[in-house]
């Protein structure tokens, strides 16, 4: 086997070629985006109803306007509207709801289970699915960060700082969302609405309105994208907007050249993957993630991705019931990607090192979870509209092309410093 370093020249033209490639990728992926405001009829399978959007959007009103008199009260008054205490039965399923939540918010892979369990005895969750699907990606991002590829690209620091950003965004999500999927399966259990209880959890006043209609009159659609909503402003005020993350993270050259290559992207498998060729994959790429109206958006089509089209969510069902959640690339490729540790001269010198997560990241116990009403005006509700699938999802020759570009790299970088790259894939 030939170990000769390529000269730095060569590595450069290739990188080049890549980017160019890439770029022609992502300029017919954008025009297609805008090709699809053409027609703005959401698609008839997600099953969108306006009406019932209206109508929770009104009560949403509602509850600002009292919340904001509410505010105006003096605290005499305000003793005097104060809920009723709860039962015993009821103080009960907060604390085991709690307890079951602290449980699976240990890392990445169990509250990854955690979702497609809950979606597969309630598949009317269907945010539960999306949940599942994305956060095997915030797995598969937290492990990129201990690859051999990103520990030569950017310092210790920065990949320590953005793991810390992965964790808590996803731990943050889980700790507001998972209890209410719980309290919508105790209420199915006891066949009577328990969201008068969703205050307890601190979820947002934003949410009870579109349970109370989910109980009613059940829409997948509309529940999904009201936490897709929910979820990026609980994420919005005590994370991306922390000055800790700011100055570490997101405002750091690293950072803007994650969204140069193209590395954040969310991708669906829609087979069950093959050691000889790439596992087909759709999904999309997000640009700005320290803006809240692009992750929204961003998150209402790849909803629209997951469940417009019956082969695209068949496939990544199939993937999710075969496929256990390991933090590792290797789950979906692994033609390209292995978990073992590369040896000089063994049989893998042609995959990329992509350990499983429980190898590289040890349980760590979070700072306080607070979540918050963020609900204060009625600019969210600006978003409570039907979801658009973007005309192209096709994300396999793009995804390909990324891990391209950053081996690219990632020669050259070491060419420069004069040691041995990993075999080109």
């Amino acid at each position: 086997m030939n170990t000769t370093n390529p000269p730095p020249w060569l590595s450069v033209i290739r990188l080049i070629q890549q980017m160019l490639g890439t770029g022609k990728e992502l300029l017919l992926q954008k025009l297609v985006h805008l090709r699809q405001h053409i027609n703005l009829v959401p698609p008839a399978s997600l099953q969108w109803n306006n009406l019932q959007a209206d109508r929770a959007a009104e009560l949403i009103k509602r509850t600002i306007t009292e919340q904001e008199r509410m505010r105006c009260m003096d605290q005499r008054k305000m003793e005097q509207l104060a809920p009723p205490l709860l039962s015993r039965k009821e103080r009960l399923i907060i604390s085991n709801i709690e307890r079951t939540v602290m449980n699976l918010n240990r890392n990445n892979l169990t509250r990854t289970t955690a979702y497609h369990r809950i979606y597969e005895k309630f598949p009317e969750l269907h945010w539960a699915l999306l949940a599942h699907m994305v956060s095997r990606n915030g797995g598969w991002s937290m492990t990129d960060l201990k690859s051999d590829i990103l520990k030569a690209l950017m310092s210790n620091e920065y990949r320590h700082w953005s793991y810390r950003l992965l964790e808590r965004c996803n731990a943050m999500i889980f700790h507001d969302a998972y209890p209410q999927l719980l309290l919508y399966a105790e209420s199915r259990r006891q066949g009577r609405s328990l969201f008068h209880l969703l205050p307890e959890f601190k979820v947002s006043s934003f949410m009870k309105p579109i349970w109370d209609s989910f109980w009613i009159q059940p829409n997948s659609a509309l529940l999904t994208i009201a936490l897709i909503i929910n979820e990026q402003h609980v994420i919005e005020g005590k994370v991306v907007q922390h000055p800790s993350y700011q100055q570490k993270v997101l405002d750091h050259m690293d950072f803007k050249a994650h969204g140069w290559l193209q590395m954040n992207q969310v991708v669906f498998p829609t087979t069950i993957p093959s050691a000889y060729a790439p596992t087909p994959l759709v999904g999309l790429t997000l640009e700005r993630f320290h803006h809240l109206p692009e992750r929204i958006a961003f998150g209402k089509q790849l909803y629209a991705i997951l469940f417009h089209q019956e082969e695209v969510l068949e496939g990544a069902l199939h993937f999710a019931r075969a496929v256990p959640h390991t933090g590792s690339r290797m789950d979906y490729w692994p033609h390209r990607f292995t978990a073992c540790r590369l040896s000089k001269g063994g049989d893998n010198q042609s995959l990329l090192y992509s350990p499983k997560l429980n190898e590289v990241y040890k349980d760590e116990r979070h700072a306080p979870l607070e979540t918050w009403d963020w609900l204060c005006s009625s600019e969210p509700l600006q978003y409570l509209q039907a979801p658009l699938p973007p005309l192209s999802c096709e994300m396999t020759k793009l995804h390909e092309r990324m891990w391209e570009e950053l081996h690219a790299l990632y020669a050259l970088q070491t060419a420069n410093k004069g040691s041995s790259p990993e075999k080109r894939p």
